[in-house]
């Protein structure tokens, strides 16, 4: 067959490779560490690009604050004092921003899935992975979790989410994804992108949404000399939005494609790190404090679902 899935030790850890045995296409996930993708390689031509910046031993992933590839549920980026507003009744989250400021990526990080579905197709490998939300401190909501990671023939790696209430009460919910992207062995200030948005968020100094202002950049525009830590409201073309990431030198193009529309991705950050070897670009079902200011935030029946999802190739 062409493709396979394979279960292997990450030192302690455990981990799923769903690989195309033709070109070397694959990507490994760690349930035991909140359904991380720990490795993704695409190939392009005759070059396997591997495109995920992560920690490279079982320790530093355990480790890492940087929330790198990390899934962000049932919130993304930051909660004021963790302090929210939802349907009449005032909610405290546990501050876990460092220096206890802060609510910071939500409720799932870190936490051990569990495998619901393992799929090989002809035309495609997917995997399945889910948590179990219930009676959090700050969420008193209960809420099926899961994530769906595939591989195609064509090199087209996605991530489809899904939220299930099985509660009595409706519940908040916004979602992100926070992968730092890498293309070979340039630094940032070598590539360009392409961000699909002409406005972007303005934040205060403790990175909290105070309004909107005009995104200056219309196309592809370099990153050298550039610092971005901003999030934008998508533009999107149809139903989907897509985000550049581009090496001239290697001739290569990483595209993140979202979901866009009424309860989707219609929110983008991008964060260039200090150390400029990698890029974060992490699609947004809601704007930053969503669980405030409303915006994008997703409202879950009892017994609704949500769901979306986020595609990755290169050409």
């Amino acid at each position: 067959m062409t493709f396979e899935i394979i279960k292997q030790q990450f030192g302690e850890l455990t981990e799923y490779v769903v690989q195309d045995t033709r070109n070397g296409n694959r990507f490994a996930v760690v349930p035991e560490l909140g359904a991380v993708v720990r490795q993704l390689s695409l190939r392009k031509g005759l070059t396997l690009f591997s495109i995920l910046k992560t920690p490279p031993t079982p320790d530093k992933l355990k480790e890492d604050t940087q929330s790198a590839s990390e899934l962000l549920f049932p919130f993304a980026s930051r909660i004021p004092s963790g302090k929210y507003h939802f349907l009449g009744k005032d909610y405290q989250l546990h501050k876990n921003e460092k220096g206890g400021v802060n609510a910071i990526h939500g409720l799932v990080r870190k936490h051990h899935f569990s495998l619901q579905e393992q799929r090989i197709q002809p035309d495609n490998a997917s995997i399945k992975l889910a948590y179990h939300l219930s009676q959090q401190e700050g969420y008193p909501f209960e809420v099926l979790f899961s994530v769906t990671y595939s591989l195609n023939l064509d090199g087209i790696f996605s991530l489809s989410y899904q939220a299930h209430n099985l509660g009595k009460d409706a519940c908040p919910a916004m979602f992100g994804w926070h992968p730092y992207f890498d293309l070979g062995n340039e630094e940032v200030d070598a590539w360009k992108i392409n961000i699909p948005s002409k406005t972007i968020v303005t934040f205060d100094d403790h990175m909290i949404p105070t309004g909107e202002a005009p995104f200056p950049h219309r196309g592809a525009f370099s990153l050298l000399r550039n610092e971005l830590d901003n999030c934008f409201v998508v533009e999107s073309e149809g139903n989907t939005a897509i985000t550049e990431l581009i090496s001239d030198n290697q001739e290569v193009t990483l595209e993140i494609k979202q979901e866009t529309g009424e309860g989707k991705f219609n929110y983008l950050v991008v964060y260039t790190p200090p150390s400029r070897d990698c890029v974060a670009i992490e699609p947004l079902t809601a704007n930053v404090d969503a669980f405030n200011n409303g915006e994008g935030l997703n409202i879950i029946g009892p017994d609704q679902q949500i769901a979306g999802t986020i595609t990755l190739k290169l050409r």
